[in-house]
């Protein structure tokens, strides 16, 4: 359980001491303006945004948002490593904390960076080429790559070295670890006009990290997975044309795949066995349309259940929820090369506040207080 928690008698903004069972240390004052939001008071002390930045150009930022205290504080890796040239690096892809350390993988760079959690402060990075998702279990990080046609990359959080390489299929995105075994999700959408996107499952034993079975969901490009209760839940972003995308679910236990609905959704997350959905679909000029719902039982149905009134959301990238409360946090795109913009919205779908962010704002990382 990660416990962070801010030192009032610090000056200024604070980063302060995230008390593991395996790391201890001590309060890092961030030199930066005052930045306030409303305070939510959770059993979570915050989150880390992720801004992806464009590929190309290394501007793939991360800001810190301390809910309890009330603050913002953007670019906080920048802050806090000032000795790095190329700051954070390319394409920001994923985001995780784990054991302590926060885990940027980051697709541009072929890295991952590897990071205090408590502080933002560099630790080591690791070469995975192209690298994409991260999970963490049982003390390995496993790291989805479009290296060599698609890899699984199993990384070793004693040392951060790299204990083993596995084959998947082509061009993988996400991955999620249920019940001894890990799924990876084969797009092929990098070779897609050679080779045909992908429909794939590929099912790997932890205990022995091997493929132990290929399924073949009959949905094509494959793009994120969740779970709900025993079934795994995966999204599928069709051809862009005829092929609208598909939600669907898989229980392995039966080996069935079965329909929830056709529609390519984007971005999603779970909390008190509700899955909520954000989907973006893109008129004949190519204009981003937002669109919301929810998945319960195996039965999809839309539903607003965030209050965009008082929100200008042109282009959303990236939907998750509080996993303390139940509030949600909505990223949008905005306007491209412009900064993005993120919003905060309490459990009853209210806004609370938004803040400017950094180029393309997309993953979170939330950061567990004290019990």
């Amino acid at each position: 359980m990660i416990k962070f928690k801010i030192d009032s008698t610090l000056l200024g903004l604070a980063v302060a001491s995230l008390v593991l069972a395996s790391v201890s240390c001590d309060p890092v004052a961030v030199d930066v303006p005052e930045d306030y939001i409303p305070a939510v008071q959770s059993g979570v002390e915050g989150f880390y945004l992720l801004n992806e930045g464009t590929m190309g150009h290394n501007n793939a930022s991360l800001d810190y948002v301390d809910l309890q205290a009330g603050k913002y504080i953007s670019d906080i890796f920048s802050l806090q490593n000032p000795e790095m040239a190329m700051e954070l690096g390319d394409t920001g892809n994923d985001l995780l904390i784990a054991d302590g350390y926060l885990v940027i993988a980051l697709n541009g760079s072929g890295l991952l960076e590897i990071a205090d959690a408590s502080t933002a402060k560099h630790i080591a990075q690791v070469s995975v080429p192209s690298c994409r998702y991260v999970i963490e279990e049982g003390g390995y990080l496993y790291v989805t790559s479009y290296a060599d046609g698609g890899s699984l990359y199993k990384i070793s959080l004693d040392d951060f070295s790299v204990a083993g390489r596995l084959d998947t299929g082509r061009d993988p995105e996400q991955l999620h670890f249920h019940n001894g075994f890990i799924y990876v999700l084969n797009s092929g959408g990098m070779s897609a006009e050679t080779a045909g996107y992908e429909q794939s499952v590929s099912v790997v034993d932890v205990a022995s990290f091997e493929v132990v079975e290929t399924v073949d969901t009959g949905y094509k490009n494959l793009y994120k997975v969740i779970c709900g209760g025993d079934v795994e839940y995966m999204t599928s972003r069709g051809d862009y044309g005829a092929d609208p995308g598909a939600v669907f679910s898989y229980d392995r236990a039966n080996g069935e795949v079965t329909l929830i609905e056709n529609i390519p959704v984007s971005n999603w997350c779970s909390f008190g066995g509700m899955i909520y959905t954000q989907t973006t679909t893109y008129d004949k000029e190519w204009n981003p349309q937002a669109s919301f719902g929810k998945i319960e039982g195996g039965k999809y149905t839309e539903a607003d259940f965030l209050d965009l009134s008082q929100v200008n959301l042109v282009s959303c990238y990236g939907l998750d929820v509080n996993p303390s409360n139940g509030d949600f946090v909505l990223t949008d795109a905005g306007y491209y090369p412009a900064p993005g913009t993120v919003h905060y919205f309490r459990s009853d779908g209210t806004l609370l506040w938004s803040h400017t962010a950094g180029v393309f704002p997309s993953r979170i990382a939330w950061v567990y207080g004290a019990e």
